[in-house]
């Protein structure tokens, strides 16, 4: 018989239309959210914290069963502090996967994650777990995520990570069903990812419609990035996943008090942010909160480039070509295990001639060998899921 699969953690973008829940059943609205006032656009970005995230709940629930059922976190962890227990979700599933990404961290306490992962009686699946910054594992994780790692080692539990630094971390730490894995995210629309990859060389650096991703409002490269990349008179546009919370971008209503277009997910407020005045471009900026309404708008661009992982790993989902532009170890991290292409941010920020330099970097892939490669990740992925029981 096959198992009874629970899914929670990093939730997809339809858990936005879920109403209310009750055990293991959750009660989903038929109605789509319109978030167009500021207080409403910006409450609705809150409740995600960074739209990328939807792509990992998507490719995670997208990589199991049909029969696997998404239960939002918030509700098993409502459920454990509020007395009603988690009895029911324990008595209808068989095995919880829990989608998590950069979990590892100095600035996270997992004590919620702890909570109720210590109150489900079944095998475990960490999906997608990484490491932030390597450097944060120095001193010690948080007691928080200490006590989660603890939780674990008292029950069956599997790490698929998402790559080799967070695999070989938690074997030190004594775990053994460790496999690294990357982001479910990439295995989603394979074709498409194959397509998009094979496109990369024919890429035009500069002309047709280029999507950019990656850190407006936070530092001057982005902005140069759009200037030194883009063509006067092209047409270029950016991608926010969450600038408005953490970075040093702001809108405000426009004459019809609206921030936001929820047909087209263009902003359509009054937008500021750190540098603008520096912009010689026009640019024009989006937000989505559904992801199929993200691709199918991506699927209209001829070229995706930035510093975000799932800004770009979009576009490839949508056969559109995407270059990342690595800025971290978490993303680093992604991509050396993938090998999808990429370039260090010091080395375009070096680059004299931006659009060159990336040129030049396309035109040198070797493409058989990167779909070579992405080929034996996605096999390595679905392994790994089918040795767990979960396909």
């Amino acid at each position: 018989m096959r198992s009874r699969i629970l899914i929670t953690g990093i939730p997809g973008h339809y858990t936005r239309l879920v109403r209310s829940a009750k055990g293991a059943t959750v009660n989903y609205g038929e109605q789509q959210l319109q978030p167009e006032s500021k207080e409403a656009f910006l409450r609705e970005l809150s409740n995600i914290s960074n739209t990328g995230n939807y792509l990992i709940g998507e490719g995670a629930l997208r990589a199991m069963p049909a029969g696997a059922t998404q239960i939002p976190f918030w509700h098993l962890h409502n459920s454990c502090t509020n007395g009603t227990g988690l009895d029911e979700i324990n008595a209808n599933f068989d095995i919880c996967v829990f989608t998590c990404a950069n979990l590892l961290r100095k600035g996270l306490s997992a004590d919620a994650e702890a909570l109720v992962l210590k109150n489900l009686n079944m095998p475990i699946v960490m999906l997608g777990i990484g490491i932030q910054n390597r450097a944060d594992l120095e001193d010690g994780l948080p007691e928080g995520t200490q006590e989660l790692l603890d939780v674990l080692k008292g029950k069956e539990h599997y790490f698929l990570t998402r790559g080799h630094e967070t695999a070989e971390f938690l074997k030190s730490r004594g775990f053994s069903f460790v496999r690294p894995t990357g982001c479910p995210s990439v295995y989603f629309l394979p074709d498409n990812m194959r397509a998009a990859l094979k496109r990369l060389p024919d890429v035009k650096v500069g002309s047709g419609r280029t999507v950019f991703s990656g850190y407006l409002g936070a530092t001057e490269e982005a902005v140069r990035d759009v200037n030194m990349l883009s063509k006067p008179k092209s047409e270029s546009f950016y991608v926010v996943q969450d600038e408005f919370l953490h970075f040093d971008m702001k809108v405000e209503p426009n004459k019809d008090g609206r921030v936001y277009d929820s047909t087209s997910g263009e902003m359509i407020g009054d937008m500021a942010y750190k540098h603008s005045d520096q912009l010689q471009r026009k640019l024009k900026l989006h937000t989505f909160f559904d992801t199929n309404q993200w691709r199918a708008w991506t699927s209209s661009m001829d070229f995706s480039i930035g510093r975000r992982f799932h800004g770009n790993i979009i576009a490839l989902q949508s056969g559109v070509p995407g270059l990342m532009v690595a800025v971290d170890d978490r993303m680093r991290e992604m991509l050396n295990f993938t090998g999808l292409p990429a370039i260090e941010a010091s080395a375009l920020e070096a680059a004299n001639d931006r659009a060159e330099f990336v040129s030049d970097h396309l035109a040198d892939l070797n493409v058989p060998q990167v779909v070579e490669k992405y080929n034996d990740r996605e096999t390595n992925f679905r392994t790994a899921l089918r040795d767990i029981g979960l396909n």
